[in-house]
């Protein structure tokens, strides 16, 4: 998709990157209540910072949905703290 109608995607909630990112290279977001777009890369370490459009990115036709994997939930017994 092109950057007009990843747009909307980015305003509805949406993780966007290009198809030619690794998947170690992130993805933007719009993060509520920020009006700036974001980038948040997964490895090696989580981190995140204000994405800023080259040329390329503003032309390119290769915006597409990202899945970020959330982690399985483990039940785990937490002990009382009054023991």
């Amino acid at each position: 998709m092109q950057l007009t109608d990843a747009i909307g995607q980015l305003q509805s909630g949406a993780q966007l990157h290009r198809t030619g990112w690794n998947p170690q290279d992130g993805y933007i977001v719009l993060m509520p209540g920020m009006s700036h777009v974001w980038k948040i890369v997964l490895k090696p370490q989580p981190n995140a910072g204000n994405y800023i459009f080259s040329m390329e990115d503003l032309t390119a036709n290769d915006w597409e949905l990202f899945s970020v994997a959330r982690p399985s939930i483990i039940d785990v017994e937490i002990e009382d703290a009054a023991a």
